[in-house]
């Protein structure tokens, strides 16, 4: 690459005068023969002293005349490459670059061999490669652990560069979506954690891929469920990918469920929720997870009638499915059929022991039934399954309880531990009042349960489904509280059936 003509302006080649001596090591240093050094002496002044009484053969030069000689003599006042200026500033000079002519003759250009030419390609190409592989894999990472808000805020952009992605990115994106539902499918801590890395993967290579935008908001909401992922967070981060999602296409029908469900535990706007439940029915009536998620959605006001409905239609889209069945089991237990609430339960269980919500929901069970060593025995499979410190530690404390005096030991152990971790902000103030309305400690119940709601904790939303809460309905701050749930109320036979038509739970938060 030519370089701009050596002046008063460019750095001088070197400001050492190194002694070289004999022809031998001048011949060296400009990595040429010493006939033709002798020869550029007599025709082409190159600076050469003679030792003084010593004849001919006794000569010296100066590293730093002979790099200035080399520069004045190159083509057109140039030379080959400018990392000559940092080898003559190391001492190395004309021999580390093995300056050679490229033709025969003493005027012939001054290059270097192509062997080193390549090398240095290469070197600048690999350090490139570097670099760019750096920023990639940065942005990547980058993405992965925010994509809720880095991926989203720069959804503008993205959308646009969209229309010009290729046919085969569109393919990879949806192989990724495709990969990425099997994990999600999965419903474990680390299935889900590979389904958000194959969702974000997926809208890296097609921005406007909406689907890949309603899996990342669908992985967030179990990731709240099945890991220690804390329900705000992951709440706020599904709502911002379902609305990209319905930005990108209004026509997708889970892009509305996930919305609706998210509305309600999210943002606990009910209304809105029943909106969007209703726009993701009619675009797709068969969807088994909007008449799922309808269902545990809405049973937080009690509509458990309509509930039980739309849990048995997504029974019937997929028979198989076993967090259908879970959910369906824990519905019954809420709605007051105890024994077929456990016996649904209790075989999915038996069907899929790896599966974290059927422990969870058998757990609240036992507890709500007093039945303690099987209350632990599920606990401590579901602390397993979830990674949950927390309630690995308050379970372990009440099994200790347990052993050393029974239900009221139980109680009594669950509590202190669970107060210390409600104190470090690690556990919902609801799950505390549960634990203080067993032991009649009502006022601390109603407090902690206040405070929630202050915090917009999702979990409050439990208080009138959980049956042991209910055993509070007589006290006026219960009541008061179940007036900050505003969801529609079911005051006519005309709106049930309508939301049925249009459209049916959780132990530690609405599952799905």
């Amino acid at each position: 690459m030519p370089l701009a003509p050596h002046d008063a302006a460019s750095p001088p080649i070197s400001t050492r005068r190194t002694r070289i001596d004999s022809w031998k090591e001048i011949a060296d240093y400009l990595g040429k023969g010493e006939r033709t050094v002798k020869r550029w002496e007599s025709e082409r002044s190159l600076p050469i002293h003679h030792v003084p009484g010593r004849g001919h053969g006794s000569v010296y030069a100066f590293t730093a005349e002979l790099d200035e000689w080399l520069l004045s003599e190159s083509p057109r006042g140039q030379i080959a490459s400018p990392e000559i200026y940092a080898a003559s500033e190391s001492g190395t000079g004309a021999k580390a670059f093995r300056v050679e002519s490229s033709a025969q003759g003493p005027d012939a250009p001054l290059r270097r061999p192509l062997k080193a030419r390549t090398a240095q390609f290469w070197r600048i190409l690999s350090l490139a490669v570097l670099l760019v592989t750096g920023v990639l894999v940065f942005a990547y990472f980058l993405n992965r652990h925010n994509t809720g808000a880095s991926l989203l805020r720069t959804s503008h952009e993205k959308t646009a560069s969209s229309a010009s992605t290729s046919d085969p990115e569109r393919k990879l994106a949806h192989e990724l979506y495709l990969r990425g539902r099997f994990e999600w499918n999965r419903r474990t801590p680390e299935s889900l954690n590979r389904a958000l890395d194959y969702f974000t993967q997926a809208i890296v290579h097609d921005p406007g891929d909406a689907q890949a935008y309603v899996g990342l908001a669908d992985t967030y909401n179990l990731l709240r469920e099945f890991s220690s992922m804390p329900e705000n967070e992951a709440y706020k981060r599904a709502i911002a990918a379902a609305k990209k999602a319905i930005e990108l296409d209004d026509s997708l029908a889970e892009a509305h469920r996930s919305l609706a469900f998210d509305e309600v535990w999210g943002n606990w706007d009910f209304e809105a929720a029943e909106r969007e439940f209703q726009r993701a029915i009619e675009l797709n009536p068969r969807d088994p997870l909007a008449r799922l998620w309808f269902a545990n959605a809405f049973a937080a006001p009690g509509w458990f009638p309509i509930c039980l409905r739309e849990t048995d239609r997504a029974q019937e889209s997929d028979p198989a499915s076993h967090a259908i069945l879970a959910d369906k089991g824990l519905m019954l237990f809420h709605a007051g059929q105890t024994q077929q609430g456990l016996e649904l339960a209790r075989q999915v269980e038996m069907t899929d022991p790896e599966f974290l919500s059927p422990h969870r929901y058998l757990a609240e069970m036992y507890m709500t039934l007093r039945d303690y060593p099987n209350f632990l025995r599920e606990s401590e499979r579901a602390a397993e399954l979830s990674h949950d410190e927390v309630l690995r530690e308050t379970t372990a404390a009440a099994k200790a309880g347990f052993r050393q005096d029974g239900e009221r030991g139980l109680l009594q152990h669950l509590y202190v531990s669970q107060k210390r971790f409600y104190a470090e902000a690690k556990l919902p103030g609801t799950f505390l009042a549960i634990t203080c309305a067993q032991l009649g400690k009502k006022d601390e119940a109603l407090r902690l349960l206040r405070e929630d709601y202050e915090r917009h904790n999702a979990v409050f939303l439990m208080i009138r489904q959980n049956l042991i809460l209910l055993t509070l309905n007589q006290e006026p701050g219960y009541q008061e509280l179940l007036r900050k749930i505003r969801s529609p109320a079911l005051d006519s036979p005309s709106r049930a059936s309508s939301a049925g038509r249009d459209s049916a739970t959780p132990s530690s938060g609405p599952s799905i």
